[in-house]
């Protein structure tokens, strides 16, 4: 399709690019993507159970469908939030995890937007942020990943006036 912007003009979210990015991933690494998460990434993180749901043509479907336990989701944000490492072991790049995680997009509102990542620039923060609530918060400054799963429908501002007026206050009295 025609670009209807200047790349890097303006901010529109695309669950839909998301999952030809999975598409592509999933050609170039010449594997079923589910296979090559099991592989990669949910063996090496102890991931047991998970389900991922498929469009028409039996592709993993890369902008939702992805579901995981709360532990499980936690094992993600854990995974990033040690640049990669999981048990003495490299499991993603660190120069990857770094470059993920840096606003590359700015939104129309207060977050950033870096590779399928949000950013929190308040906290210096990355967010995972899945459908009705549910969300995997990094917050490096206080070695912290929250969690949540929820059934809230449209936004997570819920969810982020929680992190901030309890869960992050909490964060700050234990560093201090």
């Amino acid at each position: 399709r025609p670009m209807r912007d200047i790349p890097g003009k303006e901010f529109l979210y695309c669950s839909g690019c998301s999952h030809l990015l999975a598409a592509v991933v999933q050609r170039h690494v010449g594997m079923d993507l589910e296979q090559y998460a099991r592989h990669h990434l949910f063996e090496p993180l102890g991931i047991k159970a998970w389900g991922w749901d498929r469009d028409a043509d039996g592709t993993p479907i890369g902008g939702w469908g992805l579901q995981l336990a709360p532990r499980d989701l936690a094992k993600l944000g854990y995974l990033y939030l040690r640049h990669g490492r999981w048990e003495e072991k490299q499991i993603v790049s660190e120069e990857w995890i770094a470059d993920t995680t840096q606003r590359h997009v700015y939104t129309d509102g207060a977050l950033g937007y870096g590779y399928q990542w949000w950013i929190y620039p308040e906290y210096g923060a990355y967010i995972a942020l899945g459908r009705d609530g549910q969300t995997i918060f990094v917050i490096p400054q206080y070695d912290l990943v929250i969690v949540t799963t929820a059934n809230l429908p449209g936004d997570h501002d819920e969810i982020f006036r929680l992190i901030e007026e309890y869960i992050v206050p909490a964060a700050e009295d234990v560093v201090q």
